[in-house]
């Protein structure tokens, strides 16, 4: 199922909002790219799901408060914009910020967008 907004961007259907409780990351697939959509503090956040470090799968990490820590090697990035926050050279280095999707909720269906967007602030 697919839904447009009002800027013609297309979002896709990827859960069942009771499919995520709050404090859980989920792995989905849209198209080709693989994220992790996480629920914090009763907001649904989609980023993408590979660590920046050395590419480690953000859905086998550990959630507190609007932070995921990567099982691998610890580093630890803002669910809500995407920024690395530890470890502290990632914050002054290019490149370590994780791609952030456009989330909606509707009905009880959780849709994120097929194009990376501004960071899920809120």
């Amino acid at each position: 199922m697919r839904i447009t907004d009002s800027a013609g961007d297309d979002f896709v259907a990827v859960a069942q909002a009771d499919e995520v409780p709050d404090g859980a990351i989920k792995e989905v697939e849209i198209d080709e790219n693989v994220l992790v959509l996480v629920h914090a503090a009763g907001r649904y956040y989609a980023l993408s799901a590979w660590c920046t470090h050395l590419g480690s799968n953000l859905v086998l990490g550990q959630l507190t408060d609007h932070v995921v820590t990567c099982w691998a090697h610890l580093w630890q990035f803002d669910v809500r914009t995407g920024e690395p926050l530890r470890p502290p050279l990632a914050k002054i280095a290019p490149g370590y910020r994780l791609r952030t999707y456009p989330v909606r909720v509707d009905g009880g269906t959780v849709y994120v967008s097929r194009k990376p967007g501004r960071p899920n602030l809120g």
